[in-house]
């Protein structure tokens, strides 16, 4: 095969289009067409810039009489190792590994200017969804940026089982807003509330309480309050009050409602 055929090969075998390589090697997609047709070839250092991209040795590239030589390692253990896809510019890069886990990449990186995407076990992008996802927007197990939905998430919005975020939603959560059945915040609203201003259906305790069992330390609202003018609450009565007046199935976090109490 000429060079031009060569670069077309491996470039087609990469599912590259010929404007995300020319951004990879800093050319244009015209120059691509002429390298690839005849009309043209690369000078020395986008030959060497070829050969690193796609692991295949100069003399591969430059002799037409040479079967493909993976540099370094034979070709199967370059293919069980590396991407189809690697291409980046000044506006976009992409990355997604060989190694598989069902139907996902082990790691997918895909970022830019625009809404591009990332999906994979780790997945870092500017929307990402993964096992352990990072991204200005990230969904996924462990998610991580700016909006995050996730068994675990962390951000200026978050979503999740555990979220923790400036606004926070989830079954335990903690923020500057934060809601949930456990939640803690400056503003706090949920079944178990606690914060400085604490709205919990079941117990509040913050400066200013409202719920069904109030502890507040300037306000306290509810059926069975209690008041401290900053001293330490009555912990043993406040027990006494949760573990009588909080329905069994909280027991879980009546545990933990009492161990806050003790904290405040």
């Amino acid at each position: 095969m000429t060079l031009g055929e060569k670069i077309y090969t491996l470039r087609t075998e990469h599912s590259l289009s010929q404007e995300a390589f020319g951004d990879s090697l800093g050319v244009s997609r015209q120059s691509v067409s002429k390298w690839e047709t005849g009309q043209s070839v690369p000078e020395i250092e986008k030959i060497v810039a070829i050969s690193n991209l796609f692991g295949v040795t100069t003399d591969y590239l430059l002799r037409e009489d040479l079967e493909r030589e993976i540099k370094g390692q034979d070709a199967a253990s370059y293919a069980a190792a590396h991407t189809a896809v690697y291409s980046s510019g000044r506006s976009h890069f992409e990355y997604k590994s060989k190694k598989m886990i069902g139907n996902l990449p082990l790691i997918h990186i895909h970022t830019g200017i625009g809404l591009y995407r990332a999906k994979g076990i780790i997945a870092i992008g500017n929307i990402a969804e993964g096992v352990l996802a990072l991204g200005f927007v990230a969904m996924g197990g462990i998610a991580l940026g700016l909006v995050s939905i996730g068994l675990f998430a962390l951000a200026t919005f978050a979503v999740g089982i555990l979220a923790f975020g400036s606004f926070a939603f989830g079954i335990i959560t903690a923020g500057a807003v934060s809601v949930g059945i456990f939640s803690m915040g400056a503003t706090a609203f949920g079944q178990f509330a606690f914060g400085a201003y604490a709205r919990g259906a079941q117990v509040a305790v913050g400066d200013v309480a409202r719920g069904n069992i109030a502890l507040g330390y300037s306000q306290a609202v509810g059926t069975y309050t209690q008041v401290s003018n900053r001293q330490p609450f009555d912990y043993e009565n406040a027990c006494r009050l949760i573990d009588e007046h909080v329905a069994p199935h909280w027991s879980f976090f009546k545990t933990w409602a009492k161990n806050m109490v003790k904290l405040f």
